[in-house]
């Protein structure tokens, strides 16, 4: 059995405790107080409780031990046979008796060349004891020879363990980098409540300064409609961002694989601390990254140099003639009582039996397996076709993963500039306003701008930082940024 675990003892520990708070929130009830998680404390929990994982990991166990059994089918094998048989007969108004028991023990062995050794030994007991012991050799000499034929379901099966394994890398990678995007849009969600509360804080001292320029007479009284009803506005949209920040936060617990009703509180994140976990490639580098390290683009080449390849041996060999090689040497079995009884028969050298056989089995003119052979030319020439598009299809998202990082990184410079400038405009309209240069809908223009500014901002930072973790899952590396290694 595998686990997962992170390198550093102490992520550990952290985790440990957690699992232990949680646990504890459920059985004690409502008076715990809300556990805080970090960004790196989601990811370590996702990994140990995520249901996609613990499934993937069940299924990867079942291929592992269907590697071993194919495995086990070239170790000896043992068996022990036996049985009894009492019965009483009348003929003609006599009775007879017969009373016998017999134990068979056995041994039989498969080499990788397709050899099959039997060694046998019968201890058949009724009136007298005459046991015996048999050793034969089956070995095919045309079909069904060869390890590359008698290995093949071994082969495979180790393959399917190797693809097992893969799948569950990439069910983790997957499962981190959906967390990290979730947590990314609790924060999102967060930073927008906190926009548009700014954002009603300012409408509030508009109205409340509008009011008193209204006493002042140097305002007309309809411009308190106007900043009012900005406030109006502020009030519902904040309640929508409560709303937004409520499911994003239940959409990251399900992605972590935790009770939606646990209280959990995030912690909020440092984006440029983040940002700086991640590091940018040159375009070559991130194509050859992506068709080493895409878990599906493994897969497919196992697939096709392995399984696929093995299958069109298989069906050509099953066109083959079967010539068969079998001998066999046996010792006892004799009858009666006397010296040639009990283990003497095995070692007197009285009672022997050996002989070879040569069988041959040609096929003549079987469609069926011609058949087989084409499907497996067909299956093989199609996947080394599919694998050729495939890899045009990763190259072709490296490069604009790639070039998607560029433009946010280009945009997020942009957003930075444009916020700043945003903001002095309205603090420019503000005053202009307090001295009576504006009106309420030209500051309201410049409130709306500013709010707008903001939220641009804000996206461009989630956008890179998005494109950035998404590359990095791309070129294979999610992993290695968390420092999440697996143990199997």
């Amino acid at each position: 059995m595998h686990s997962y675990r992170p390198v550093k003892i102490t992520n550990q520990i952290i985790l440990i405790m957690i699992l232990g708070f949680l646990w504890i929130n459920s059985v004690f009830g409502k008076n715990i107080q809300p556990v805080q998680l970090t960004l790196e404390e989601a990811i370590l929990l996702s990994v140990r409780q995520n249901p996609n994982i613990e499934s993937t990991k069940l299924s990867y166990t079942l291929q592992k031990f269907n590697a071993w059994v194919q495995t086990w089918e070239f170790y000896p094998h043992y068996q022990l046979e036996a049985n009894a048989f009492a019965g009483n007969d009348r003929v003609n108004n006599y009775w007879s008796r017969s009373r016998h028991f017999d134990i068979r023990p056995g041994v039989s062995l498969n080499t990788p060349i397709g050899t099959q050794l039997m060694l046998g030994e019968t201890n058949m007991k009724s009136k007298y004891y005459n046991p015996g012991l048999s050793f034969e050799v089956k070995q095919p000499l045309m079909r069904g020879f060869g390890k590359t034929i008698v290995l093949a379901a071994l082969n495979d099966a180790r393959d399917s363990e190797l693809l097992g394994r893969l799948n569950v890398e990439g069910v983790i990678r997957s499962t981190i980098t959906n967390v990290i995007n979730a947590y990314l849009d609790v924060m999102t969600a967060a930073q927008i409540v906190n926009i548009d509360q700014a954002a009603l804080t300012r409408a509030e001292a508009s109205v409340a300064q509008t009011k008193y320029f209204i006493r002042a007479g140097r305002k007309a009284g309809n411009e308190l409609v106007t900043v009012a009803a900005d406030v109006a506005s502020a009030k519902a949209q904040l309640e929508n961002d409560k709303h937004q920040l409520a499911q994003s936060q239940y959409a990251l617990l399900t992605e972590i694989g935790i009770d939606p009703n646990t209280p959990v509180h995030f912690s909020n994140l440092q984006i440029d601390q983040l940002i700086k976990k991640y590091h940018l490639p040159k375009l070559h580098e991130t194509k050859r990254l992506v068709l080493t390290n895409d878990i599906q683009y493994q897969t497919d080449q196992i697939i096709l140099h392995g399984q696929l390849t093995r299958g069109l041996l298989i069906a050509k060999d099953n066109t083959r003639s079967r010539l068969n090689l079998t001998g066999k040497i046996g010792t006892g079995n004799s009858v009666g009582d006397g010296k040639n009884s009990g283990f003497n028969s095995l070692l007197n050298g009285v009672n022997q039996s050996n002989y070879v056989e040569l069988s041959l089995q040609v096929p003549i003119d079987n469609q069926l397996e011609k058949q087989a052979v084409l499907n497996a030319k067909i299956a093989l020439k199609k996947a080394i076709i599919a694998l050729r598009q495939e890899k045009w299809q990763k190259e072709t998202s490296a490069i604009n993963a790639w070039y998607l990082v560029s433009s946010a990184a280009t945009s997020l410079r942009f957003a930075v500039t444009a916020a700043s400038l945003q903001k002095q405009t309205y603090q420019i309209g503000y005053q202009k306003y307090l001295h009576g240069l504006i009106d309420s809908l030209q500051l309201q223009s410049a409130q709306l701008a500013l709010i707008r500014s903001q939220q641009l901002l804000l996206e461009a930072r989630i956008n890179y930082i998005k494109a950035l973790v998404n590359l990095d899952l791309l070129i294979g590396h999610t992993l290695k940024t968390w420092q999440i290694r697996i143990k199997i």
